[in-house]
């Protein structure tokens, strides 16, 4: 279930220079401290996307993997937030390929979309730094927003929760989950048409 507080300012800075120290030191003890620290709510909503156990557990362990080959060289500034993506892309490209055997295909094929920037190539440098400019974007979009109106869109499109345990959590009917997430949607593409990014 979806906590009020489930990304707030608080909790997207708490200092995790803990544990990018142990990573870039190479300490393996890093990779535990993480799955201490965040596997329950990394897990949780892996599954959420992959519905299934041996795949969760999978890309659970190719998160740690990636994670372990991107620190270094990259520091993150918000440890939990690069971790979320990691495993986020992961689980979405899993789901692809799994989709893509399904409708007959050989399911190697893989998207960029689905794959964190870490491990662009040099030619994906003009990639990159679009995606760069979008989710600086979307961070302003979304600290503009009212404390209730971020949460939910960061529940319903990053959390993937439904519109009903976002209901519940929140406290309110499931037709005012649907009416912020339009009015927000709405606001969203206005203010990245502004930005010149649509």
């Amino acid at each position: 279930m979806p906590a009020d507080e489930a990304l707030t300012a608080s909790e997207m800075h708490q200092d995790d220079s803990d544990l990018i120290a142990l990573f870039e030191s190479r300490n393996e003890r890093a990779i535990a401290e993480t799955q201490a620290r965040y596997g329950g709510f990394c897990q949780h909503f892996v599954s959420r996307i992959l519905e299934n156990a041996q795949d969760t557990e999978e890309c659970m362990s190719d998160t740690m993997l990636h994670l372990w080959n991107a620190i270094p060289p990259a520091k993150p500034k918000c440890f939990r937030a690069f971790l979320v993506t990691i495993a986020k892309r992961l689980a979405l490209n899993r789901l692809e390929q799994r989709q893509a055997v399904k409708r007959g295909g050989t399911g190697t094929d893989v998207s960029l979309e689905a794959m964190p920037d870490v491990f662009l190539s040099e030619d994906d440098t003009a990639l990159a730094a679009e995606q760069r400019i979008m989710q600086e974007a979307l961070r302003r979009f979304l600290s503009s927003l009212p404390k209730q109106a971020r949460l939910i869109m960061i529940d319903r499109y990053w959390l993937m929760y439904s519109v009903s345990e976002i209901a519940e959590a929140h406290q309110i009917s499931k037709s005012a989950v649907k009416m912020t997430l339009l009015r927000t949607r709405k606001k969203l593409e206005t203010f990245l048409r502004k930005e010149g990014l649509l």
